[in-house]
């Protein structure tokens, strides 16, 4: 089931999907959609019961997290790569702020055990992550950011 949540500063919406979370996420960011976003993340994940998973990312708009959400958002990512995330495809084609977003995406995960991308299309993510073993339905992926928003 897609989650969806909406603030002034940032909407989001996700869906585990066999052993992947997609995430289609429409920036600016603040603490409290950060915060809503790790509840329906964890969420998703412990519903789905695996032990390793990835991530494909969309972002879209002004693809930014003010400074405390990134680093809220810091700690929960350590703590997903702790309880099994191991790679995370960031799809590009739709933020407004490549560069600026890229290099905040890069900070968020330094120094953890998880593989990070970049793609400029959804088709690309899709492939790495098929890939790197994980179940990905390509239909069911594209018809999730299809509906999203």
């Amino acid at each position: 089931m897609a989650t969806f949540y909406n603030k002034q500063h940032g909407e989001f919406s996700l869906i585990m999907n066999q052993d992947v979370v997609l995430t289609n996420a429409v920036g600016p960011w603040n603490l409290e959609c950060i915060e809503q976003f790790g509840i329906d993340y964890a969420t998703s994940v412990y519903t789905a019961k695996v032990s390793k998973w990835a991530d494909i990312i969309m972002l879209q708009g002004e693809s930014l997290l003010v400074p405390d959400a990134e680093k809220d958002l810091q700690v929960r990512i350590a703590r997903a790569v702790e309880t099994g995330l191991s790679h995370v495809a960031v799809v590009m084609c739709k933020s407004e702020v490549k560069t600026t977003a890229k290099l905040q995406m890069k900070r968020l995960y330094r120094n953890l055990p998880a593989e990070l991308a970049f793609f400029d299309t959804l088709n690309e993510a899709i492939d790495w992550v098929k890939q790197q073993g994980y179940r990905c339905e390509r239909k069911s992926v594209e018809n999730f950011f299809e509906q999203s928003f």
